[in-house]
């Protein structure tokens, strides 16, 4: 079922400018590693051995797959491994190095005790940003791991959802704020009011050269130029409260509502909803797929949904029961991440609807690939960003 109306644009006035060790990759290598070798070689599956290659270099000689790890044409690779396997097979949050069983998941620290990282992304200068909710700050960690902090200006903000503009920029909302905030890549925080009440959720570039948000408590979807000059186009249906929000693959925005329904809109203000088959399943995060679908959290149903650009929606269950599946983010194997924040894991999703989950040290939250081709959460309670080493 779905529903197709089209919207007029309400523009507001402009509005006035608030002053104010990536680890030894193991698992993508091209080759056949050798049971002893352990090495990347051209083509095919893992050896034993589990060392990663050298951009698909050097290989060893042909192997079982009995632990190594695999990849796609070494296109990420490390250092070759010794090529001793491990015994017994390392779980699935480890991986094989000389014989030894490696942890996946790498820990940071933030030095504010008691810090809550939320949201985070990737961003052009190849470090990674994240919200704060709890210091008001806008952070940033290096693919290394240090971390450095800016201050928002609005004090109790609640700083939310953070994406890269298209102006070079950073972009984040600010939930109890009611401001879309600004940051450049050296640390300069401009803050925008986006209306009185106003809780942007997700946000996103966009269409036209702006940044696109989601307002809940308006029920509508914002749009701010890079100046921050911010308009407003209200959703048909009453009470939608929309919330995690992307640009499609075909040019136009996609974003989930609360009342349970997945909806695109057109630069014009044309949307369309459709309906997720799963009552109350409470959807939260979007994400474009690397089969050029988009793929969807559904926490209160335990379950990742998929809507093709025309409208057809399926979902696929996660595993473990109340995992409440949350954040998404596209990987470097071009399969869907997403996190798991009441079980401790992170979830894969291939294009088939199949999930692999890897268990992490604390509970989840917000999930981005890095530039080191590593995916990178947030631990919201433990105060710590993660680094996980892909298989």
């Amino acid at each position: 079922m779905f529903k197709t109306a089209r919207l007029p644009m309400i523009l507001s006035l402009p509005l006035a400018l608030m002053a104010m060790a990536c680890p030894t990759r193991n698992g993508l290598q091209g080759g056949t590693g050798g049971s002893t070798d352990g090495g990347a070689g051209a083509s095919g599956t893992a050896g034993s051995g589990g060392g990663a290659g050298s951009a698909g270099a050097a290989g060893g000689a042909a192997g079982s797959a009995a632990s190594g790890g695999a990849g796609a044409a070494g296109s990420l690779g490390g250092a070759a491994g010794s090529g001793a396997p491990c015994t017994p097979v390392c779980s699935a949050s480890a991986y094989c190095d000389s014989g030894t069983c490696k942890s996946r998941v790498t820990e940071f620290s933030i030095q504010d005790s008691g810090a809550e990282p939320r949201y985070i992304t990737a961003a052009g200068d190849g470090n990674l940003w994240f919200t704060d909710t709890v210091y008001d700050k806008i952070r940033r960690i290096t693919p290394t791991g240090t971390i450095s902090a800016f201050v928002v200006p609005t004090a109790g903000s609640r700083c939310g959802s953070i994406a890269p503009g298209p102006d070079g920029n950073l972009w984040f909302g600010e939930e109890d704020g009611s401001n879309i905030g600004r940051i450049t890549p050296s640390g300069v925080i401009t803050e925008f009011s986006a209306g009185t009440f106003a809780i942007p959720t997700g946000i996103t570039a966009g269409p036209g050269g702006n940044i696109w948000f989601s307002e809940s408590r308006g029920n509508q979807i914002g749009i701010s130029t890079p100046a921050g000059v911010i308009s407003y186009l209200p959703l048909p249906t009453p009470n939608a409260s929309p919330v995690g929000i992307v640009q499609g693959p075909d040019g136009n925005i996609w974003f989930v509502e609360a009342i349970g329904s997945v909806a695109r809109m057109t630069a014009a203000g044309t949307v369309t909803e459709f309906s997720i088959p799963t009552p109350n399943s409470n959807p939260a995060s979007i994400v474009v797929g690397g089969d050029g679908a988009l793929w969807f959290s559904e926490p209160n149903a335990d379950k990742i949904g998929r809507v093709t650009t025309t409208g057809a929606v399926t979902e696929f269950p996660v595993p473990t029961m109340s995992a409440s599946p949350g954040t998404l983010a596209l990987g470097a194997d071009s399969n869907v991440w997403f996190t798991e924040g009441s079980a401790s894991s992170l979830g894969r999703i291939d294009s088939s609807g199949h999930v692999t989950e890897f268990p992490v040290p604390a509970d989840p939250y917000g999930i981005a690939l890095g530039s080191d081709g590593n995916l990178w959460f947030t631990e919201n309670a433990a105060g710590k960003i993660g680094r996980f080493l892909p298989p």
